[in-house]
């Protein structure tokens, strides 16, 4: 959590706020500072070291490669995704993630400044500070909007952990990165980890 006297006084600590207040904190914030809303709270993202940035380079290339052409488009971080249930608006979203890696294959939910709603797909790399968020309270969240596939690339096990929405929550498959993953959202699509050099 964040130790900003403004924003503490603006949001008791008790409050949960929304997208809308979100974006108006954030507005005129140094650029170089990223946040994450998770459930209300707002949230200040360690800077990613090199490995981290090599390896989601090497996954955006991938996917980008891949769906040139295809209706679905890939995105690389930081940018805004605002999770929401399809009756509700947007300022409402109480999630506003800044996904690694991630494609979306709906473009309603393309904007100029952001994402709005689930993406189809997503990695994310864990660092040491990241790890509970990306493990537990994104995970969570990210299936409850409808993203379809999450993966979780931890360079510290050396192993990704692929999730499907599924109904079973142990609906999930770990790799190593010596392998050849199949996204399964694609008819095609395989990424090899040890071709990556990563």
């Amino acid at each position: 959590m964040i130790n900003d006297l403004n924003f503490r006084e603006s949001f008791p600590k008790e409050k949960k706020i929304t997208a809308k207040e979100f974006f108006e904190f954030t507005e005129n914030r140094p650029e170089n500072e990223r946040y994450e809303l998770i459930d209300g709270r707002i949230y200040m993202m360690a800077s990613p070291n090199v490995s981290h940035q090599d390896i989601i380079g090497n996954i955006y290339a991938e996917l980008r490669n891949y769906l040139r052409g295809k209706k679905c488009r890939p995105f690389i971080s930081p940018l805004d995704v605002v999770l929401f249930e399809k009756d509700k608006k947007a300022d409402d979203s109480q999630n506003i993630f800044q996904p690694d890696v991630f494609v979306v294959c709906d473009p309603n939910k393309i904007s100029d400044k952001r994402i709005n709603g689930a993406p189809d797909f997503i990695v994310e790399v864990v660092s040491p500070s990241s790890e509970t968020h990306d493990y537990l309270r994104k995970f969570k969240v990210y299936m409850r909007y409808g993203v379809k596939e999450y993966w979780i690339v931890n360079p510290m096990k050396k192993e990704i952990t692929v999730y499907f929405n599924t109904e079973d929550e142990e609906d999930y498959k770990t790799y190593t990165f010596g392998d050849k993953i199949k996204a399964g959202i694609f008819e095609d699509l395989e990424i090899d980890f040890k071709e990556l050099q990563i």
